[in-house]
């Protein structure tokens, strides 16, 4: 069975217009933060007090959880991007 490429199922040429598809496909995926998001909204905050105040453990551990979560996805996406730009600068010397 052929690929797009008309290469064999599982394996994929590696080019420039390659690596720039790559990079626009983790540049638009967002996907995931709506989701958590939507996710963490949905969970209750408890009973400890309107959203911004003090006493509001819940909304500061949400809150929490959001930014770790975006955290590790930036760094993954960071990741690849550096391997995008290795497999670029072998493909152009």
């Amino acid at each position: 069975m052929l690929n797009q490429n008309n290469l064999p199922t599982g394996e994929v040429e590696y080019s420039i217009p390659y690596i720039l598809r790559q990079i626009a496909l983790i540049q638009a995926d967002t996907a995931y933060l709506t989701e958590v998001a939507g996710k963490l909204a949905a969970m209750s905050d408890g009973d400890s007090g309107e959203p911004g105040s003090p006493g509001n453990i819940q909304g500061q551990a949400k809150a929490e959880a959001l930014g770790t979560i975006i955290t590790c996805r930036e760094t993954t996406n960071q990741q690849l991007l550096r391997f995008y730009e290795k497999m670029y600068d072998d493909l152009i010397s």
